[in-house]
């Protein structure tokens, strides 16, 4: 059964190899024999080879680009052959539709060119060869076109041959290895130097990617201000001891070997690693003493690592860099730590002042790497702040509350890489969803909730963030018990408090990477949300004020100098697209008289009700205001004289069946209103108003309770 098996998987494996030769070789013959020309009909049998060249080049693009390494030639031949067989099908029936096809064999041919060496190349070619003139040889294309089509194919190969083979191209190159190479070796040096072991808190609170740089990007400055540091500190010590070589050994992260990370010698013989850990003068250090030295050096030392020869050796100075505590546990459970080792030939005792000055020298490298990371660490910190300042500036920039809540949302995501965020605004019974990205956001948003209501009402009455650990277990009555928040790992709801420690709203976050709310993050999330507080409240003040000065205080209705700049604005833009307007000059009958029978208060609320009834007649996009006393003035934009008076008259019967109560009697109003037309009436504003007013007055005298279009006397 074994050997069975192998059989056939030595079979399926030789069929793979060999796949693109079985179906490439039919299909380059069919182009051959003018099956695909344009004026040729697609059988069902030729059709089925074209989808089968297709289907198969595409998997087999596919499934080599997720099997990197080494092909087997023939299979990648097979697969050049799969590719340049589709490309002929396409360009040979559809050329004379779109003759810039002949970009796509050429294109097909640079690519190849530059991409696979010659000796897979060859097959391949040859059949293009046997495409080519098969189609001259039965007549489908001339000598002309013959040499034209292979001229092109060989210019596109040889050009591109010729740019990479160009010394341009090739500095350019040699450019980008160096400066990977370069900035590869940085990375790995700022790693071993402990740069990156522990950042500020509030890089960790902040997320990574569109919204933060790669922490270990940037690194390169601080890595060779430090290697110079080193490199300076090292030829100063090999020049008052006076020793062959200075050499800084340094482990990597897991203490599985040291590496040479800075040297100051006069010797030419040297490897330059990585040495395993415990060999030589490491392993010496790898117990209690922190210095060891040597002289003269026996054989059962090891010598030093960093020569390829131990000749001229004779004697060993080497002492063990404790780092601020920062030791690795890499070899057998032992302590593993930088090493500054010297050397020198002669072979006499290192003396007690030798080996202070290395000690000393030690301790002035520990202090240089330690200023070193307290400057990246503040770079670090500057840039994080620099993005809380940005996030802040967005929200302090606005100043009304529909802009205050979307810089919220905008800051919320710069700082904290989250999937749902919503603010929501507390009124005196309920709390309301004033703004929501998100799942169901359409169906959340200006949604209102009971005040003591789901998450969000219970942050509203503590006053504090919730939940305490950050985490989502399962659906979540955030809003009310009708919606749940479902699909998160992560939640947090943050009062938005204001100074005196009143709750104005909560800000709700959630996202699907479950653990992401840390103390860091929820402590950038509950500073936005103190600015937040303090900016709605001078929104909601904003508005307030706005809506004072724009707005009459008694009926709610624009007020005569909002009226005016209104009319004017609807006029240009009626004029601009030589459309109609209607507008409506209305004043309540006797009114004086109800005034002076019922009193001022009784008269107020009359005022109130009659517009009440203009707010509610007309559209959003007219224009309703009391214009002075019992008068109030409309303009309906778009509107000509029939609907002009269609809605005046709907209005007259609308205040006509308003009934009031004053001590058990019932009392009635009623409202004449005159109506000038744009631009039959008038192109001005004043014009307007003064025929209004005059077809008002004559409402008044035909008896009041009417509607009068404007008419020339």
């Amino acid at each position: 059964m074994a050997k069975g098996r192998e059989r056939v998987r030595q079979s399926n494996g030789l069929i793979g190899r060999w796949a693109g030769f079985l179906v490439g070789v039919p299909g380059a013959l069919a182009v051959a024999a003018g099956l695909f020309e344009p004026a040729s009909g697609l059988s069902l049998p030729i059709l089925a080879l074209a989808g089968a060249v297709t289907v198969l080049a595409l998997l087999e693009y596919f499934l080599r680009r997720g099997r990197p390494g080494p092909a087997d030639a023939l299979a990648e031949s097979g697969r050049i052959l799969l590719w340049l067989v589709a490309c002929w099908m396409l360009f040979r029936k559809f050329s004379p539709l779109v003759p810039q096809l002949l970009l796509l064999p050429a294109g097909m041919i640079a690519w190849l060119v530059i991409s696979f060496p010659l000796s897979l190349l060859l097959a391949p070619f040859l059949l293009v060869a046997v495409m080519e003139g098969g189609l001259f040889l039965l007549g489908f294309q001339g000598p002309r076109l013959l040499l034209g089509n292979l001229a092109a194919y060989a210019a596109a190969g040889f050009c591109l041959h010729l740019f990479l083979s160009s010394k341009t191209y090739r500095r350019r190159v040699r450019k980008v290895l160096v400066r990977e190479k370069r900035d590869a070796a940085n990375r790995q040096y700022a790693r071993d130097l402990g740069f990156f072991a522990a950042q500020p808190d509030i890089l960790g609170a902040l997320p990574k990617g569109d919204c933060l740089e790669d922490p270990e990007a940037g690194s390169q400055p601080a890595v060779e201000s430090i290697n110079a540091a080193f490199s300076l500190q090292l030829e100063l010590i090999r020049e008052s001891l006076r020793v062959s070589t200075v050499a800084l050994l340094w482990p990597d992260p897991e203490g599985r070997e040291y590496r040479l990370r800075s040297v100051a010698t006069g010797r030419r013989d040297l490897d330059s690693g990585p040495y395993p850990v415990g060999v030589g003068i490491s392993g010496a250090l790898l117990g209690s003493n922190d210095l060891i030295g040597v002289a003269p050096v026996t054989s059962s030392l090891g010598g030093v690592p960093y020569y390829r020869s131990q000749e001229g050796v004779g004697g060993i100075l080497a002492v063990r860099l404790p780092d601020g505590g920062r030791e690795w546990l890499g070899f057998d459970g032992k302590k593993v730590a930088p090493i500054l080792c010297v050397d020198r030939q002669g072979q006499a005792p290192w003396s007690e002042e030798e080996k202070a000055a290395l000690r000393l020298a030690a301790r002035k490298l520990l202090l240089d790497l330690g200023i070193g990371r307290q400057f990246r660490t503040m770079a670090q910190e500057r840039s994080a702040i620099q993005r809380v300042c940005i996030a802040l500036r967005e929200l302090n920039g606005v100043l009304g509350l529909e802009q205050v809540l979307v810089a919220t949302v905008k800051a919320v995501r710069i700082l904290v890489k989250v999937d749902f965020v919503s603010i929501s605004l507390a009124q005196e019974e309920s709390h309301r969803i004033a703004m929501v990205e998100g799942t169901d956001a359409a169906k959340l948003l200006g949604r209102e909730f009971e005040r003591g209501e789901g998450l969000v009402g219970q942050v509203l009455k503590i006053r504090r963030t919730l939940p305490a650990l950050g985490k989502c277990h399962g659906p979540t009555p955030v809003f009310g018990a009708e919606h749940l928040l479902n699909g998160y790992a992560s939640l947090l709801v943050v009062p938005l408090l204001k100074e005196e420690g009143e709750a104005v709203g909560a800000l709700t976050v959630a996202a699907v990477e479950s653990e992401l709310f840390s103390q860091g993050r929820r402590e950038i999330l509950e500073l936005i949300a103190a600015q937040v507080a303090v900016k709605i409240d001078l929104g909601q003040a904003h508005e307030q004020i706005n809506r004072l000065a724009t707005t009459d205080g008694l009926t709610g209705l624009c007020n005569h100098r909002t009226f005016q700049h209104g009319f004017d604005v609807m006029l240009k833009r009626e004029e601009r697209r030589a459309g109609s307007l209607s507008f409506l000059l209305c004043d309540i009958d006797y009114f004086k008289k109800v005034n002076d029978t019922y009193g001022h208060p009784f008269g107020d609320k009359v005022l109130k009700e009659v517009a009440g009834v203009l707010r509610r007649a007309v559209r959003s996009v007219d224009l309703a205001a009391r214009y002075g006393g019992e008068e109030f003035a409309l303009v309906l934009e778009s509107s000509g004289e029939k609907g002009g008076l269609q809605m005046a008259e709907r209005i007259r019967q609308e205040v006509e069946k308003l009934v009031f109560l004053h001590e058990g009697q019932q009392v009635r109003v009623t409202m004449s209103l005159g109506l000038a037309v744009y631009p039959r009436h008038g192109t001005e504003k004043s014009l307007l108003i003064e025929r209004a007013d005059q077809a008002l007055y004559r409402a008044k005298q035909q008896g009041r309770n009417r509607v009068v279009l404007w008419r020339p006397a």
